[in-house]
């Protein structure tokens, strides 16, 4: 069944008289920051809709023009004002009020909120840091040399940061949102008990095993048992077993076999472990050859998956290992194409697969917003008198049309030449409870235009919009003529904040650069009508092959 297609324009029109200028901002609330909420700047000022400030733990009860608050643990009252029709609180002024910081980042109407810590210490392997609003630890391990590092999200040193830190002690604004702590160890730290809630207060204390033995081979290394089996944790008794499978987890023996298990999965997640002896000499580290397939690569590890080894889930098709240069490599074939991300923690290796939400799986009754980018008085890159603005017109109308063809429902954020500011092309989808946003650009260097290739960027690695940009760029890699650079992140582009229209949306969405504008064979090849047709049929196979509604072949 064909659906209607058709365009929005931009409708937030506001009532500015009372206040001046007003203008749509986001804000990205200390480690609450995977989706930006919404608000409006006035002036230096930013406010946010009372109903929208749930989403970072404040409740609100509106008395007229006032509110009374309760956030990060605090009571106040504060004034608010009706802004389109919507009453909002003034957020860099309520932030004052619980000493936290709001700066507008430069050049954009994007506040960026962080807690400004009051002090951190490290003495004897204890950890204390405190501060007035609550930051997410993200502890993980290094080896050669053994470190521990935990990240708090949504921190920063302030002026009046206080720090007693021992020797072996490094702490630094690693992002604008992120303050990391590196402590050298002796031996590997054990960082699985240490609390990831966010907190205004951490008092943990490291707990230290001996450090690796380098004259050890590792395939000596023994794995404990799954908490399910009654296998002794002697190694003799173990090595007795038969290789295989018990209980989704291959059994460690002196023969090196890699333990390997499913730890628990549920409707969004499947998550697995390795779990060694001792540390790794490196993190692991995986890579997606396809979006059904990762590769989880251990350095320093000469260990084995039996050849008859299945895991006890459905998610993971086969598991196997071979041998490298750099350790061993487990190779995982998934049912479906999914997210992963891979984090060391001591002695264990977690891998969490994220199973997208497709919804009954088809491409029909799917809502797609199709940005084409630039526009107006906004011309993108140019080369040779060609405008990129045009080239992308002329794409996301062709896409457009392949998806109306396969039953879906398309809306377009521009259908002429016309400049659509870049937070209401977010708006436009997040306001049409859209399932995808794909926008369509072409690419440009500031060199003799040498490079040459497409590329499919995804937001910051989120892994669900990551695996949707995996397939779409596998599937125009294999028709568009031109070389493929492959998936790549925002973040490599704008490092802490990355393109904004991929930040502000709540949907899975990718960003396509189909070529290099000033690149004279991506330019000429790009303007013929065969790459047009070609390539927007794969924009499309790629998204079925994301929902299962096609084979990946």
């Amino acid at each position: 069944m064909k659906r209607i297609l058709f365009s929005l324009v931009p409708w937030m029109a506001m009532t500015t008289a009372a206040y001046g200028q007003t203008r749509t901002a986001d804000v990205l609330y200390t480690y609450v920051d995977d989706t930006p909420t919404h608000g409006y700047r006035v002036g230096d000022e930013c406010f946010v809709p009372i109903e929208d400030v749930s989403n970072w733990g404040w409740q609100v009860e509106l008395k007229g023009d006032t509110a009374s608050v309760t956030a990060e643990g605090v009571d106040f009252t504060i004034g608010v004002r009706t802004i389109s029709g919507r009453n909002s609180l003034p957020v860099r002024a309520a932030l004052a009020k619980l000493g936290g910081t709001a700066d507008w980042i430069v050049n954009t109407d994007t506040l960026q909120v962080v807690s400004d810590l009051t002090s951190v210490s490290v003495d004897s392997g204890r950890i204390k840091v405190s501060s007035p609003l609550k930051v997410k630890p993200k502890p993980f391990v290094l080896t050669d040399p053994s470190r521990v590092v935990i990240d708090f999200i949504g921190a920063h040193i302030g002026k009046k940061t206080t720090q007693a830190l021992e020797g072996g002690v490094r702490l630094n604004q690693y992002k604008p949102n992120v303050v990391r702590l590196v402590i050298q160890t002796a031996g590997i730290a054990d960082v699985s008990k240490i609390p990831i809630e966010p907190t205004k207060s951490t008092d943990i204390e490291l707990s230290i095993g001996p450090a690796p033995d380098d004259k050890v081979a590792q395939t000596d290394v023994k794995a404990t048992p799954p908490d399910k089996t009654t296998q002794s944790e002697d190694t003799k008794s173990i090595s007795k077993a038969e290789p295989g499978v018990i209980d989704g987890t291959a059994q460690t023996q002196s023969s090196g076999i890699l333990p390997l298990a499913i730890d628990r999965e549920d409707d969004r997640s499947a998550f697995l472990t390795i779990k060694f002896r001792a540390g790794l000499k490196a993190p692991a580290q995986f890579r997606k050859p396809a979006p059904d397939v990762m590769e989880i690569v251990l350095p320093g590890i000469n260990m084995d998956l039996p050849a008859d080894f299945k895991l006890a889930t459905g998610t993971v098709t086969a598991a196997t290992s071979q041998r490298s240069p750099q350790g061993t490599v487990v190779r995982l074939n998934l049912a479906r194409p999914l997210g992963a991300e891979v984090v060391t923690q001591g002695q264990t290796v977690l891998i969490q697969l994220l199973k997208p939400n497709v919804g009954d799986g088809r491409l029909v009754g799917k809502v797609i917003v199709v940005d084409a980018g630039h526009g107006g008085h906004d011309s993108g890159a140019t080369a040779a008198s060609v405008k990129e603005k045009d080239f992308n017109l002329i794409l996301a109308h062709l896409l457009s049309e392949r998806l109306t063809e396969q039953g879906a429902t398309v809306i377009m954020t521009r259908t002429t030449d016309v400049f659509i500011p870049l937070t209401t092309r977010a708006d436009i989808a997040n306001n049409s409870h859209a399932d995808f946003f794909i926008s369509c650009h072409i690419n440009h260097t500031g060199d003799a235009g040498n490079m040459s290739g497409g590329i499919t960027f995804h937001h910051m690695g989120k892994p669900i919009s990551r695996v949707l940009a995996e397939c779409i760029q596998q599937q125009i890699a294999s028709v568009s003529g031109i070389p493929s650079l492959g998936v790549w992140s925002d973040a490599k582009i704008y490092s802490t904040i990355g393109f904004s229209v991929l930040r502000n949306i709540k949907m899975p969405g990718v960003l396509i650069e189909f070529g290099f504008i000033n690149n004279a064979h991506d330019r000429k090849t790009m303007a013929t009508s065969e790459f047009q047709d070609s390539v927007t049929k794969a924009v499309v196979r790629g998204l079925k092959v994301y929902l299962g509604d096609a084979k990946t072949n």
